[in-house]
């Protein structure tokens, strides 16, 4: 990690100045990109649609920021690593940091960033555009729930509803209210988009200098929100199940559907003049400081799995060509871990947002709890696994769908015994992949979301959602565990952000109250199964 010598401002004016300067972005410049969008009125009035349209693009590179160490305090340092998808080589905070469950004010920025970049652009878009660009305010609605969702997941209660009212705290809106608010907005956004995309053919031009996703094609945006209202829908299984059923065949009975192809993947890339970074390259391959976690090594190597070459690169360790790291150990330094599997992802891998195989998989599930997703959970689950193949160019997976012996890898830590995990231990997982239509619900559920989990990388925040939502896949309880009590198993959630409770005091004090626990990472969110 690279020290912190300032405080970023990346507003979605940095998006806006580059449209209206034709530049191309570099991270290292973002920030001096310092500049009330407020202030520019009168300039964007001469440009077709900039008015509105150009805060889209800061947006979209806010879900994840593109700023290699702002990434690193959003996500990686927290959702990255509890996923099971990476660990940390590095002993931040001589070893006592978010891996251990030693909570640092790191969560600061999983909040800063979509507040300041994605709630901050869509207020202006509403302002602008909601009566005369109905178009844009959708998509950038779209965008706001694929953003804020995330947060919401991994504090609990945000402040949502009440976001740019005015005075000087902002009130938090429970989990379930946030939840409310996704399916409405949702809900809007796809009744605006399908009207206008019927009554304008060929109208994407006004959307495509802005779309860093899918260059003005609204019909997929339309997919695009299906999507999300499935994966949030079956977010709330265990704590709405009829709402969960009621929105999950909602979203995949629409005319328009769910992502069922590659081609319709939302992934945020390079365009109109912008540069898109992916940070994990840099994290990964100039500061090393992330590796392959252990759990993926597992069940990877364990399965045989074609995809392990695709999302990491070997290690420097002899005899060890894939070597993870397990989190919640003791490092000594650096050099021990380092040398394990870098990811292999470069600076311009688009960055995911969303993928047909997760759709395909949620589906399965449903299909799996009796809901109507238009298929069996046995054809909609190798469905999944096929398309993700074919997302990483992995060949053929018949065989590997077809495989009923192979169960995830025991792990040994080269450097140290002591984080080994052997056959004996219980939760080293023993799913195996081939559908058995004579296996219980339970552990039909258990190979759903295991090759979801596969399929879903390199989303750690997914990931980890998906494990507390469901227990699954089995991942391994952390070796050193400096959470003072507070986390008796895995962490279920981030304390909120230190920043809160300086600047919006009251109200974060409040919010303490509409969790189901104390203010503390060992607290569940109100999806979480019980």
């Amino acid at each position: 990690m690279k020290s912190i010598q300032s405080i970023y401002k990346l507003l979605p004016a940095a998006a806006l100045g580059l449209f209206l300067t034709g530049q191309t972005a570099c991270t290292k410049n973002f920030e001096s990109f310092n500049t009330n969008p407020n202030e520019l009125t009168d300039s964007l009035l001469k440009y077709d649609y900039k008015y509105v349209g150009a805060f889209i693009p800061g947006m979209l590179t806010s879900i994840y920021s593109t700023v290699d160490w702002q990434y690193q305090l959003q996500q990686n340092l927290n959702a990255d690593i509890y996923s099971g998808f990476m660990g940390i080589p590095t002993p931040f905070n001589s070893g006592k940091n978010n891996s251990n469950y030693f909570m640092m004010d790191w969560n600061n920025w999983v909040f800063k960033v979509p507040f300041d970049n994605v709630m901050s652009g869509w207020k202006l878009v509403k302002e602008r555009g909601e009566t005369t660009r109905p178009d844009l305010f959708a998509v950038a609605t779209i965008i706001k729930v694929a953003a804020m969702h995330r947060v919401t997941d991994v504090f609990g209660p945000i402040p949502y509803s009440k976001f740019g009212a005015g005075g000087f705290s902002t009130p938090y809106d429970s989990q379930e209210s946030v939840y409310n608010a996704f399916f409405t907005e949702l809900d809007q956004a796809i009744a605006s988009l399908t009207t206008f995309d019927k009554n304008n053919p060929g109208g994407k031009a006004q959307l495509k200098p802005f779309d860093l996703v899918y260059g003005g094609e609204y019909a997929n945006w339309i997919r695009l929100a299906n999507s999300l209202k499935l994966r949030l829908a079956m977010r709330l299984y265990y704590a709405k199940p009829q709402v969960a059923k009621t929105k999950a065949e909602e979203a995949v009975a629409n005319e328009y559907g769910v992502l069922t192809t590659n081609a319709q993947n939302a992934m945020v890339r390079s365009g109109g003049g912008i540069t898109v970074s992916n940070s994990l390259y840099v994290i990964s391959q100039e500061y090393n400081d992330i590796r392959m976690g252990a759990p993926m090594e597992s069940f990877l190597k364990g399965y045989s799995d074609p995809r392990l070459p695709k999302y990491f690169r070997a290690s420097a360790l002899a005899g060890n060509p894939f070597k993870g790291v397990r989190n919640g150990i003791d490092i000594k330094v650096k050099t021990d871990y380092e040398t394990f599997s870098p990811l292999n992802i470069e600076r311009s891998t688009p960055i995911r947002v969303m993928a047909a195989s997760e759709m395909f998989f949620l589906r399965a599930e449903g299909a799996l709890r009796g809901w109507d997703m238009k298929g069996t959970a046995k054809a909609m689950y190798e469905e999944g696994i096929r398309t993700s193949f074919a997302q990483y160019d992995a060949g053929d997976a018949s065989a590997y769908i077809a495989n009923s012996t192979a169960k995830p890898a025991v792990y040994t830590d080269p450097v140290n015994a002591e984080n080994n995990v052997a056959v004996t231990d219980a939760f080293l997982s023993t799913v195996t992949i081939a559908w058995n239509d004579g296996d219980n619900v339970e552990r039909k559920l258990e190979r759903i979301i295991t090759q979801k989990w596969i399929s879903l990388f390199p989303d750690g925040q997914e990931a980890w959602t998906e494990f507390r939502r469901t227990g699954y896949p089995k991942l391994w309880p952390v070796v050193v565990n400096l959470s003072g009590g507070t986390v008796p198993g895995f962490i279920n959630r981030l304390p909120f952000p230190p920043d809160e409770y300086k600047n919006n005091k009251d109200e974060t004090t409040k919010a303490a109250a509409l969790l189901n626990g104390a203010d503390n990472p060992g607290t569940k969110l109100w999806w979480q199964r019980p």
